[in-house]
């Protein structure tokens, strides 16, 4: 090796000879052999160009390439966050450090599956541009990456959707297992965090909730007394049903910019979206419209119903009217009027929307096999069945009617000759 010191023996043709020091001396970090007095009393001090990555002044350098300048910027590294062999080779562990073989290849199947295939069609379209598009195949696997029970929930929803593509039946049945140990992780990581929630994991437990929904739904009927809000063959609620409780909580403790901020402000809009008449004009149809399904005449049968429902016993009459009302709403917001029109809340087309607000007190009614309750759970079955979504097709329309019509007295089962026709004509 040649040191610096002597490819610069032939001054005339490589020194520049600035001065008080030759430029390409001090870039390279030799010493020059033009330094005069006063040159070397100054050249005492470091040089901003001779600061190495431990920060001391460099003096000549051995044996080996000369080292190039540093351009520092902010998006560039600097000499703080450059690590040196040396350095990584010491003793003193490092702040970052990673197991041998912790890779883990199934996870990594599930978020790449999530972000490149469910989540388009959980926002319904393939639009990049779309803000729910975003959300879902960007926003939210950021989300989980702080909220690690929200990374859980969405590895169990990809699993859901994988086993629900696959043809193959053990494929499905391994998909269905890794679904069902991810969403109960995600679940029991979530729970101590509703006891516990602020302004800055509220979003996070929202968007958990909607993912726990999903896997409920994808799992499909648990048994024959499953109810989706209930099951009759166990004592206590759906394991999902009490995140709702706690998600109507969380709406009202949080100011919407509170709840949608960050990363959860595509959901801000679609939230605020109170009227109507806030709606594009092309958008103010019912869904059915809108989507392209087969419209049903909803209005004689639903008031038939609401009317043999006032009819029962004052205080379930009370309590059923209430959550007959609400689904009401949502019949006009998918189906519409005769005349294609559409002119209530937008919240109205969420077949969801009437889980949502579901009163605890009519979860009792159905616990209890009251037969206006259980009429109208039947009725909304046929709503289930406009969802598009793969995850209702799961067998839940049929099985929530065939499980109403074998815990209805003779007397009663009239009352499903309506809803099991529409099913039949929407197959």
């Amino acid at each position: 090796m040649i040191e610096l010191s002597e490819i610069y023996t032939d001054k005339a043709s490589q020194c520049d000879e600035q001065r008080p020091q030759c430029v390409k001396c001090v870039l390279f970090g030799v010493r020059c052999t033009f330094l005069g007095d006063d040159a070397n009393s100054a050249s005492s001090a470091p040089d901003p160009l001779l600061i190495t990555p431990d920060h001391q002044p460099s003096g000549p350098r051995g044996r080996g390439r000369p080292r190039k300048a540093w351009t520092i910027d902010a998006g560039t590294p600097t000499c703080e966050n450059i690590t040196s062999p040396s350095a990584s080779s010491s003793s003193e562990p490092t702040k970052h450090s990673y197991k041998q073989g912790s890779l883990n290849i199934d996870e990594a199947e599930l978020l790449l599956h999530f972000t490149q295939v469910t989540a388009y069609s959980l926002a319904g379209n393939i639009d990049i541009d779309d803000p729910f598009v975003r959300f879902w195949t960007y926003n939210l696997p950021r989300i989980g990456l702080t909220h690690h029970f929200v990374l859980r929930l969405a590895y169990a929803v990809a699993a859901y959707h994988i086993a629900y593509c696959d043809n193959d039946i053990s494929r499905k049945r391994k998909y269905r297992d890794i679904a069902e140990h991810h969403a109960s992780l995600g679940l029991r990581q979530l729970t101590p965090v509703l006891a516990s929630i602020d302004k800055d994991n509220c979003g996070a437990a929202y968007i958990a909730a909607t993912l726990v929904c999903y896997c409920t739904f994808s799992a499909g009927p648990v048994g024959p007394g499953d109810l989706l809000v209930c099951n009759l063959e166990t004592t206590h609620d759906a394991g999902w049903l009490p995140l709702i409780y706690g998600v109507r909580l969380i709406r009202e403790k949080f100011a919407e910019d509170v709840l949608f901020a960050g990363l959860m402000e595509p959901f801000m809009g679609k939230k605020s979206e109170a009227d109507a008449e806030t709606l594009p004009k092309e958008d103010r149809r019912a869904r059915c419209h809108r989507e392209g399904f087969k419209r049903l005449d909803w209005e004689e049968p639903l008031k038939e119903l609401r009317d043999f429902v006032a009819s029962q016993t004052p205080e379930c009459a009370d309590i059923c009217i209430r959550e007959l009302d609400g689904m009401i709403l949502i019949y006009e917001g998918t189906f519409g009027h005769k005349d294609a029109t559409f002119d209530r809340s937008f919240q109205n087309q969420f077949v969801f929307g009437w889980l949502y607000r579901m009163n605890k007190s009519f979860v009792g009614l159905l616990r209890q096999k009251n037969p206006s309750a259980l009429v109208m759970l039947a009725y909304y079955a046929v709503l289930l069945r406009t969802e598009r979504l793969w995850c209702i097709k799961a067998g839940w329309a049929e099985h929530l009617l065939l499980t109403v019509r074998g815990l209805l007295e003779e007397d009663y089962t009239k009352w499903l000759y309506w809803p099991a026709i529409s099913l039949q004509e929407s197959m």
